[in-house]
């Protein structure tokens, strides 16, 4: 069998997150799901915040979509998630790049 590497960059799209005031990032959740009938169950993890990279296993040929969504402590999501979506043509193992900054400006009410 041959493995073959994807590397993916993906980045936070549109207007930058507001978040309660003292929310910290817990985690960073990931999510990558197949869009064929009978491979839609999602491959999931977590990895540490500011963390630059996660990998994924692969083993059906598809049309993935992959999401990061930053989580606090109790799991509960920060803002969107970043998305992407890549097609996997033979097994591999996918590289997804993480954001590795984001720049947040909180606005409170006067």
């Amino acid at each position: 069998m041959t493995t073959y590497n994807a590397i993916l960059a993906i980045g936070f799209a549109g207007s930058a997150p507001t978040f309660p005031p003292g929310t910290v990032v817990a985690s960073l959740a990931i999510t990558v799901t197949g869009t064929a009938a009978g491979n839609t169950t999602p491959i999931t993890g977590q990895v540490a915040p500011n963390s630059t990279s996660a990998t994924v296993d692969i083993t059906v040929p598809d049309t993935y979509t992959a999401s990061v969504q930053a989580q606090d402590a109790n799991g509960n999501a920060l803002g969107p998630p970043a998305t992407d979506t890549f097609v996997v043509t033979a097994p591999a193992t996918v590289s997804l790049s993480l954001p590795s900054t984001v720049t947040v400006t909180v606005t409170t009410a006067p």
